[in-house]
């Protein structure tokens, strides 16, 4: 199995944690503010935030590599290719749409520690609790299945499956 592919999964796996922990602790009460004072926030941004980095770009040096791959007949190999670029840029579109609708402050977290954040309920909101991660999620599998990699349909589901509770957390303050 190829390093750069574990590396990238680990980072994936570690990236949401170190991400998720600051939420657990910011759910339950414990402020990250009471430990490091004004610099919670930029310290939580600085920590997630290198570490997205170095998840994107463990995920680029990846598409560089040899992959095994889902199936080598042409036929299928050109209509997994269409099936999944629209898949891509469909996803690509969900999330830019849902990055619009909630700005920038509120898509990169930097309201994080603020109390009594609006809930968007409109547009696609009204559908979809998470339309920015449903689109980053079909846009990941849609690459996948585009480029034809287990490799990178693994980082996929990989990167669904630890988001799910992540997503649950995050939605936890604003069922209250």
């Amino acid at each position: 199995m190829n390093s750069i592919f574990i590396l990238t999964t680990i980072f994936v796996f570690m990236t949401i944690l170190v991400e998720s922990t600051n939420l657990i602790l910011q759910v339950k009460g414990r402020k990250l503010t009471k430990w490091f004072g004004k610099n919670a926030f930029t310290i939580h941004m600085l920590t997630t935030g290198i570490f997205w980095v170095i998840t994107f770009c463990l995920f680029v040096i990846l598409q560089f590599e040899d992959h095994p791959l889902f199936h080598n007949s042409i036929i299928l190999n050109l209509n997994l290719k269409y099936t999944g670029l629209i898949l891509t840029i469909s996803g690509i579109i969900l999330a830019a749409w849902a990055f619009s609708l909630l700005g920038l402050k509120r898509s990169l977290c930097l309201n994080f520690f603020a109390e009594n954040v609006p809930i968007v309920n409109e547009s696609v909101y009204k559908y979809i609790n998470n339309p920015l991660d449903f689109g980053l999620w079909i846009a990941l599998i849609g690459f996948a299945i585009f480029t034809g990699s287990i490799y990178n349909f693994a980082i996929a589901v990989e990167f669904i499956i630890i988001m799910i509770p992540h997503i649950m957390l995050e939605n936890k303050p604003l069922k209250k």
